[in-house]
């Protein structure tokens, strides 16, 4: 059996141990963008601050002020940081070396602990091997193969994988989302709820999707095609902009032809799309290689594009 939280599974196990204070002193939270691990942290964390015996009430000062993100006693680290440095990791040990303002512990969250650079991983590690003070500590990734297998092997690891889309439209339309638009984000999305609610509240990302669509068929011309495909994206910073979820796109897309093509069942309707999905799955990765290492995005796109052309 497994506690529901805001459609996230939490194994009725870890919420018993919690519940008795049997507390983990540090948790590994894995799984693709939105598929609950913060919404899991911050339920596990309401249940460990709360001041009602049926915690997590969600109605004390400590459960509000979690919800919040106002609670003195819980330290979100490196969020906006592309590189969490050793520096960010010592200044939130000397934290955590306080006594509590409110609370009888710290908890310490770290929504992407892969981007902990290899100095700061090792920082934390001397802090797991000698935890002290009841300090918790959520460390939360997509990549988990990031992280140093001495601070994995230190935590209590816990999984999360999206849901049937049918599901993920269920929990949107619940939330409000109009059913059409619930069943297409969900797909967009393949069963991510978090992203699915992002996706639905962005008014131009469908939008978006319908142009990359456009952009893909466009290479059914060959290399001809190639500058109609991607005058599709826009130009200039706008282009450059929307560059991390055209990709998104595309590889939702590429994911869905690969499983068309393979007898399984796809998350969204490709329509009469013919591309190789796992080429374009190859090209997405590598577009996402070059943009990483500074090269401009169009030229990156157009690159990919040319490639897809000799696939067909």
């Amino acid at each position: 059996m497994n506690t529901q939280a805001f459609g996230v599974k939490i194994p009725d196990g870890l919420m018993r141990s919690v519940k008795a204070g049997r507390i983990a002193h540090a948790f590994l939270l894995s799984g693709p963008h939105g598929t609950g691990k913060r919404t899991c942290a911050n339920y596990l964390t309401q249940t460990i601050l709360c001041a009602s015996p049926q915690a997590p009430c969600g109605q004390c000062p400590a459960c509000k002020k979690v919800l919040a993100g106002l609670h003195p006693d819980v330290h979100v680290v490196g969020e906006e940081e592309k590189s969490i440095s050793v520096d960010t990791i010592r200044a939130l040990r000397d934290q955590l070396a306080l006594r509590p303002f409110e609370a009888d512990r710290h908890i310490a969250l770290i929504p992407r602990a892969d981007r902990m650079t290899a100095q700061a991983q090792n920082a934390l590690l001397k802090t797991l091997e000698e935890p002290a003070g009841g300090n918790v500590f959520f460390l939360l990734t997509d990549q988990p193969g990031a992280m140093l297998p001495t601070i994995v092997s230190r935590c209590r690891r816990l999984r999360f994988s999206p849901v049937s889309v049918e599901a993920c439209a269920e929990i949107l339309a619940e939330k409000g989302v109009e059913p059409g638009r619930a069943r297409l984000a969900a797909a967009c999305a393949q069963g991510a709820v978090g992203r699915a609610l992002e996706i639905a509240g962005d008014e131009d990302y469908l939008p978006l999707r319908e142009k990359a669509l456009s952009s893909l068929k466009a290479l059914s011309g060959g290399k001809a095609g190639v500058a109609r495909a991607i005058s599709f994206l826009g130009e200039g910073k706008s282009a450059a902009a929307r560059a991390p979820e055209w990709l998104e796109i595309l590889e939702v897309v590429a994911r869905d032809l690969m499983a068309r093509e393979n007898g399984g069942t796809p998350y969204g309707d490709t329509g009469d799309l013919k591309l190789d999905g796992r080429a374009l799955l190859l090209g997405v990765m590598e577009t996402r290689k070059l943009a990483a290492s500074n090269v401009s995005f169009l030229a990156a796109l157009e690159k990919m594009y040319l490639a897809l052309t000799g696939s067909r």
